[in-house]
């Protein structure tokens, strides 16, 4: 099944960017990811770095999550062009190769491709003097041209790449257009060229083929007009005269000859070059360096040794297993480089990083595609197929004698494709028996236990640069405080080696003093005790550091900066940052992205042990701090976004004394996006009544670091994300029983409820949120529920009580002196009165909520009143002012820096240009289309059946 899924994909990139499968067109994501698949299809078949991609997605902006983000995409476009590949299976059509990834693409399976091999297949016909066949396979190629090409997809890269291919359009047009007036065929190509050479003032060969095609006509006269205006565009544009064709065929007209050019005959093409010679097979060395010392693995060794003695002619399958951190791999590369002499044709070998919680681990595609590299074969030349790729990699090993490692294999499965011919070794290693592998494969075991206490004390005193002394006892100790575990003994020594002075019995005596009462603290599957060595590094740590190891185990959230350190530590932001350096230099924090800090799992659950060894009063403050910050500083984000919010306010026990500087949206949206999966962790704690450690004041932080990011979240479309905070916050509101608090909770659930077409629940909440105001008496609060109430019922279409519940809602805010309310109002009821008919009173409203917005300064209500006047407008035929209407509504859009306003902006000025049958129609829904899709919105799917319904329309008139 796997080898049908290439063949039933089509990629599309002459028009909107698309991939159908058997006709039906593959949800291919968000805007960045539809790039990625842009950059992958225009360079398909050959590995892309990752470098590129990023450099050609996101040009000169490049976030500091770049990385991540890549991995992202590609992940949905794997998910999306093999749906039924299995969650562990390999990739077989976007593949990772070594530090990028190759999408796989069969020639006739993109557009361009069959393009060009069309453009080809007519040079070979025109060669061949069949000028009647080339034409009729140019206009079958040009027929494939849909729209403008990469439609959809934004950025440098995508403009660049699209000012490509609309000149190979062009380059082919002309193409054709020659073919056409070889055969005489002039009169019929005037209307076509002359359109041609309207889009393309300054192509001279444009020209001299309308010309040309006007002389066919007997239309001599017009076609000196034609040159009279080529040369004059090009002195005023680009200063110079025309080339010396368009002067040839001035010149035969005026000298009344035919302009047609004298056909030369085409050269016979040149003999075929003979085959290259074959590569030599290459001579592979590639294990890594072995460990300088293998101390207490000699029985192991020997098992090995006489293994691979019983079978002298190859084919021996090794499997080392053992628990995390007991020295798989060492023993395996130590035993490599002892026999490699017996391999003379080489060593392969691969990491597949099995375990490691930061990397996904390598499927057997991808590892068969290093191999097949290895040894020689081209990248375009891999088989797609983990079948094919696994024959090939047979095929060429089969006659060599090699040895090959495979490192940190998770499972069987994956194993059996990577097994080469009878003659050569494999070495595996893996915390699992793998008695799948022994069961098909006749794999041997060799299993790893803990060091007895005598290694262990070897491995310690040689690490730690301590021979033989008096310390021995402790040493011994020491051994067993460390259960025999390699990591754990080479952790302990390490700190022996870096303290000279510290002698090995008062290191014990720190460690025992509390080894009693620490719970162990295991690797991944419970395998094996380290918290002892952890504690080592530990108290190798200043104090401060010690202590805010412990209090980021309080700390929800997947990283942490120095200000919210300098929150939970009660220090200021340079004592925290110092303190967040020496743990990243003990390799206890991790530094992904500048000045954001995080620790790998198993640090992480050490953290959290640490956390809860702290008093409860301790942790209680510490936690409260950490809350406060975060509400702070949303709140001061939230109030620099360009959007109109309430009148909450937010009063903290603790005023944070540092926090990031914040000076615009732009600013407050970016922290707002990273630190989002922060936010989203800290709301869910203070909502969390049952934590073991609760303090009731926490359920405020809940319901308002709700209301602080409902305008993040409705500006950036996430309305799932909005509806479960909301939800949370109403919880923690009503445990709290605040009406204030209540109501607002209920406001924004309903306006969530209404983003994702919920109506009848919104109503609901609305309404409940109406109660609430007027039974508090607030008239602010009422007027905003009246309106959006109002809004529900007119999705109901129950035109006459939404339009009681518009005036009511204006009456009251008059009332409340809310202009905010009162323009909102205003601007609703304007759209009510345009869908029923009332299309004539409609600006009126709508241009008295334009001075309402201005006055209180709310940029996107501005914007999208605007647009809101320009469909207004536009339905009376009023075209220059509803363009210029929503031109402001872009600009507004723009100066606020939301993406979501400026793509309804874009929306309405390509409806505007689409009714006038103005240029630029197609240019404003491609941007429309690329952030609606980049914002995961609804409104992406009626742009790109806008842009369906009129693609073709200018791209086919030639």
């Amino acid at each position: 099944m796997a080898q049908d899924i290439p063949e039933s994909l089509r990629f599309e990139v002459l028009g909107l960017l698309r991939v159908l499968r058997t006709g039906h067109e593959v949800d291919l994501g968000a805007a960045k990811q539809r790039a990625v698949l842009a950059v992958l299809l225009l360079n398909r078949n050959i590995p892309v770095t990752r470098d590129h991609i990023i450099t050609a997605v996101w040009g000169d902006a490049v976030p500091t999550s770049a990385v991540n983000l890549v991995q992202t995409y590609v992940a949905g476009l794997r998910r999306a062009l093999e749906p039924r590949r299995a969650r562990r299976a390999p990739a077989e059509l976007l593949t990772s190769v070594g530090d990028g990834y190759l999408l796989r693409v069969e020639r006739d399976a993109l557009d361009l491709d069959v393009f060009e091999t069309g453009v080809t297949t007519a040079a070979r016909l025109r060669a061949a003097g069949d000028l009647a066949g080339a034409a009729r396979v140019l206009e079958d190629g040009l027929a494939l041209w849909r729209a403008e090409p990469l439609g959809g997809v934004a950025g440098l890269f995508a403009e660049v790449e699209r000012g490509r291919l609309v000149e190979r359009r062009f380059a082919v047009l002309e193409e054709r257009a020659e073919l056409r007036l070889s055969l005489g065929q002039g009169a019929d190509l005037v209307g076509q060229l002359t359109t041609l050479v309207g889009d393309q003032p300054l192509r001279e060969r444009a020209h001299g083929l309308l010309m040309r095609a006007l002389c066919q006509a007997d239309r001599q006269a017009e076609a000196l007009a034609v040159y009279r205006e080529a040369r004059r565009v090009l002195i005023d544009e680009l200063g110079v005269e025309p080339g010396p064709e368009l002067r040839r065929v001035q010149m035969a007209v005026l000298a009344g000859e035919d302009p047609e050019p004298i056909r030369q005959d085409v050269p016979a093409p040149a003999a075929a070059a003979p085959p290259p010679a074959p590569p030599r097979p290459t001579v592979p060395a590639q294990l890594p360096r072995a460990p300088v010392a293998l101390i207490g693995r000699d029985v192991e060794l020997r098992r090995m040794d006489e293994l691979l003695a019983a079978d002298p002619d190859g084919g021996l399958l090794l499997v080392v297993s053992g628990p995390a951190g007991v020295g798989k791999t060492a023993l395996a590369l130590h035993w490599a480089h002892r026999v490699r002499d017996d391999f003379p044709d080489g060593q392969l070998y691969v990491d597949l990083h099995g375990y490691d919680p930061n990397q996904d681990p390598l499927d057997a595609g991808e590892v068969l595609n290093r191999f097949l590299r290895t040894l020689g074969v081209q990248p375009g030349d891999a088989p797609v197929t983990v079948e094919e790729r696994s024959a090939l990699f047979r095929t060429l090993v089969a006659d060599r004698r090699m040895l090959v490692m495979l490192d940190n294999v998770l499972g069987s499965g994956e194993l059996l494709p990577l097994l080469p011919g009878s003659s050569s070794c494999v070495v595996v290693t893996s915390r699992r028996r793998l008695v799948g592998l022994v069961a098909h494969a006749e794999a041997r075991l060799v299993e790893l236990d803990m060091l007895t206490v005598d290694a262990a004390v070897e491995v310690l005193g040689r690490v730690a640069g301590r021979g033989p002394s008096t310390e021995v006892d402790a040493l011994r100790r020491l051994a067993e405080l460390c259960d025999g575990l390699p990591l754990a003994l080479r952790i302990a020594a390490a700190r022996l080696a870096v303290s000279p002075t510290l002698r090995v019995a008062d290191f014990v005596a720190e460690l025992d003093d509390e080894h009693g009462r620490l719970a162990a603290l295991g690797l991944e599957d419970g395998e094996g005790p380290v918290r002892v060595a952890l504690d080592a590094s530990r108290r190798a740590l200043p104090p401060l550091a010690a202590r805010l190891l412990a209090l980021l185990g309080l700390h929800p959230g997947p990283h942490a900066t120095k200000y919210v350190a300098a929150a939970l530590a009660r220090v200021d932001a340079g004592q925290a940052q110092r303190a967040l350096d020496a743990l990243a230099a003990a390799n206890l924090l991790s530094v992904g992205e500048p000045g954001r800090y995080g620790a790998h799992d198993l640090v992480r659950v050490y953290t959290r042990t640490l956390a809860g060894e702290l008093l409860p009063e301790e942790r209680r403050e510490a936690v409260g701090r950490m809350l406060d910050y975060y509400l702070h500083c949303a709140d001061l984000a939230d109030g620099l976004l360009p959007i109109g919010r309430g009148s909450v306010r937010i009063e903290l026990r603790h005023l944070p004394t540092e926090v990031p500087s914040l000076t615009g949206a732009t600013e407050a949206l970016t922290w707002l996006e990273t630190e989002e999966a922060n936010l989203l962790a800290v709301a869910d704690l203070a909502a969390d009544s049952s934590a073991p450690v609760f303090d009731r004041e926490w359920l405020v932080h809940a319901w308002q670091l709700a209301y602080t990011l409902s305008r993040f979240f409705w500006l950036r479309t996430d309305h799932e994300t909005w509806l479960r905070v909301t939800e949370s916050g109403l919880r923690a509101a009503a445990e709290l029983g605040e009406s204030k608090a209540k109501f607002v909770m209920l406001f924004n659930l309903g306006t969530a409820l209404l983003r994702l077409r919920r109506q009848d629940e919104a109503l609901e909440r609305h309404q409940e949120a109406l109660d609430v105001a007027r039974a508090a008496g607030d008239l602010d609060q009422q007027a905003r529920a009246l309106t959006t109430v109002a809004d529900t019922l007119q999705d109901f279409r129950r035109m006459d009580e939404s339009e009681a519940h518009y005036r009511e809602a204006i009456e009251v805010s008059r009332a409340a002196g809310s202009r905010w309310t009162e323009a909102n109002a205003h601007h609703n009821l304007g759209l009510l009165l345009l869908v029923t008919g009332r299309g004539t009173e409609a600006p009126t409203w709508l241009r008295a909520a334009l001075g309402m917005y201005r006055e209180v300064g709310e940029q996107c209500g501005e914007s999208i009143c605007h647009s809101d006047l320009s469909a207004a407008l536009l339905a009376q035929d009023r075209f220059e002012e509803a363009a210029a209407s929503a031109r402001s509504a872009l600009s507004l859009a723009t100066d606020a820096a939301s993406p979501y306003h400026q793509a309804l902006a874009h929306d309405q000025l390509a409806t505007v240009f689409d009714r006038q049958g103005a240029a630029g129609a197609v240019s404003h829904w491609q941007r429309a289309l690329a952030l609606f899709t980049d914002l995961d919105a609804p409104e992406a799917d009626q742009v790109r059946a806008r842009l369906a319904r009129t693609r073709t329309t200018s791209h086919t008139a030639v």
